[in-house]
Order: structure tokens, then sequence, then C-alpha cells
């Protein structure tokens, strides 16, 4: 049984320091969206044609993966009910219940278990009532002690304590809806374009060389769009794990259970790592996983050299869905007040 209880801030004032910063950072991704709404609809002078078909499904089906989040993913990963009578199980439960007493959540999630070899535990659900939590087997073949498992369990329960589901949902919702003023409000002002007959001095019968034009020059806005609108919810993304980590750390009053645990998570992912289908597949719920098991990795890689090389990092940092995990470890260090006991790796 852990040793740890429950801290005030007083006691930890980085862990208040760290909730506080992760919330701005969150804010400040939904400021920039709802920004970019406000610009995309003063450019097109606040009106945009509203058209059934993809757009107005694709927000939809983010609101029905939202409410229907907990069975999606339980699907996804092939999860069972954890059984009382399976030592594995009963282990498993046996945290859950020590961390679900510290969070202050009224309903008590439901426990599943993936025959999955690959470490994780995830807790998602659209509201506190119908959120679940779940492990794979892989969790308990990495070597963490049950005080590291119940820090991961209590970062995963974080999530759930934040709404972290609906926040994301949200983000995603608002990148729909940018996306729909602007290829609305292109597409009218690129159909007003006779500038390119003009330009190459065409006739006004002759259409295909304008056509091609005005295609290639609609890909190139929405690509950029479709590029822009991912950094920002992948930052709201990460914003909400590092306020997970905070939560985590929080209930448990322990820090350094996490940061080992991530440690020995990665280190077993590094050397487990998906290939081929296999991590395709992965790439798709790695929003899912507790640690990115596509780019995670136990050390920080090091200083890009050139311009180039360095433009081409921090491309990839902002693509992903997680810290990476050195980084979370210092700042967990940092909530902690000072270094923590981690495993060598």
């Amino acid at each position: 049984m852990s040793r740890h209880r429950v801290l005030s801030f007083d006691e930890k004032p980085g862990i208040l320091r760290r909730r506080i910063e992760t919330w701005l950072k969150t804010l400040a991704g939904f400021l920039t969206m709802g920004g970019l709404i406000y610009a995309a609809l003063w450019l097109f002078n606040f009106s945009f044609e509203f058209k059934l078909g993809f757009w107005i499904v694709y927000p939809l089906l983010t609101v029905v993966g939202w409410w229907f989040s907990a069975k999606i993913s339980l699907y996804v990963m092939k999860c069972t009910p954890a059984d009382p009578n399976n030592p594995r199980d009963a282990r498993l439960l046996a945290i859950v219940d020590r961390v679900f007493a510290k969070t202050g959540l009224k309903y008590k999630p439901p426990v599943y278990i993936s025959d999955n070899p690959l470490p994780n535990a995830f807790a998602t659900g659209p509201i506190h009532s119908k959120a679940v939590v779940a492990a794979t087997a892989g969790l308990f073949d990495c070597g963490m002690t049950d005080e590291e498992i119940e820090a991961v369990f209590a970062h995963e329960l974080g999530h759930v304590y934040n709404y972290d589901v609906g926040i994301n949902s949200l983000i995603s919702i608002m990148s729909s809806f940018f996306f729909l003023v602007v290829d609305s409000g292109v597409r009218a002002w690129v159909a007003t374009l006779e500038w390119f007959k003009r330009l190459i001095g065409m006739r006004p019968q002759t259409r295909v060389l304008p056509a091609i034009l005005s295609n290639l020059l609609m890909y190139v806005i929405f690509w950029a769009t479709q590029q822009l609108t991912k950094l920002i919810q992948m930052f709201v993304v990460r914003s909400r794990e590092s306020g997970a980590d905070a939560t985590g750390a929080h209930f448990t009053g322990n820090p350094c259970a996490l940061a080992s645990g991530l440690l020995k998570l990665v280190a077993y992912v590094e050397k487990h790592r998906p290939k081929g289908r296999d991590a395709e597949a992965y790439r798709v719920m790695r929003v899912c996983m507790t640690v990115d098991p596509i780019f995670d990795s136990v050390t920080a890689e090091p200083a890009p050299k050139s311009l180039w090389d360095r433009l081409k990092a921090f491309w990839k940092y902002l693509q992903l869905t997680h810290p990476p995990v050195p980084e979370r470890v210092y700042q967990l260090e940092r909530m902690n007040g000072g270094p923590c006991p981690l495993p060598k790796v």
C-alpha cells in the first residue's frame, strides 16, 4: 500500500504552479483557435455558405466520439472487465481503489483489462459518471511497483477529473468549424478570380488552365490551414497530458513515483517498439497511451546543430501528442521540489 497521502498545495507548491501553467496553456490554445475563427469570419465578411455534407457530419462525429469515448476505447483496445478472482486483475482493482479514494470523484469508474502486451493504462469517458479505467497486461510486465502503477492511474484519473476528453473534443470541433469557414470563403473567393485568364491572355471561353491554377491555390491554402489547426490541437492535447501529470501528482502526493514509472514504461516500449502495420495502428491510438509508443524515448534527443535540423526537431515536437518523457520527468522533479530517486534504465 502506498505510504503517501494527498498533499495540500502548501506542502507541494510546485504542483499548484504546474497545474496553473497547464491550464493557462490550454486557455492559450483555445484563444488562438478562437482568434483564427474570428479572423477567418472577418476576412470573409462574417458570413460563409453553410453546406450540408462532410463539414457538418465531421463535427457531429466528434460529438458522438466524445459521448461514446469510453465504449470506443474499450472496443479498440479489446478490453474485458477485470476479474477479481484473477490475481493480476485483483492487483489492478486494489490499485485503482486506492487511487480513486484520493481523487474526490463521486463516481467510481469500472475497471477493465486488455491482453495487449504493450504497457499502457488509460481512463476515458465524456463525464465523470461514464468514465472507465483500463490497463493492458503489458503494464505488469515492465518492472513497475504498485506505487508506480498507482501513480500512472492517478495520471489517468486526472484526465477524468479535468474533463480532458471533452476539452480535446471541443478543440477538435473548433478546428472543424475554422476549416469549414476557410473552405467556404476560399471557394467563393476563387470563383471570382477572372484575373487568372487575364494574366495568361486567354479567351473567356477557355477555362481549363484557370481551373487548374485555382485548384492548386485551394490545395495550398487548405494544407496550410490543416497543419495550423493540427498544431493548435496537439498543443492543447499536450497541455492536458501535462495537466494530468500535475493532477495525478496531487492525488498521490508523490510526483517521483510517476517520474520513475514513466521511465520504466518508455524503456520497455523502446525495446518492444511497434513495427510495420502495428506501428500504424498505434500511431492512431497515441492519444490514448500513457507514453507515446512511436516517438518517446528515455533520453532526450541530442541538440540539433544546423538551423534546418532545429526546424525539423521543432516541427516534430509540435506534432507530438505527449511531451517527451525526459521533459515530463523534469517537470515532475520541479513539482517534487528536488531530484527524484530515478531507476537506471
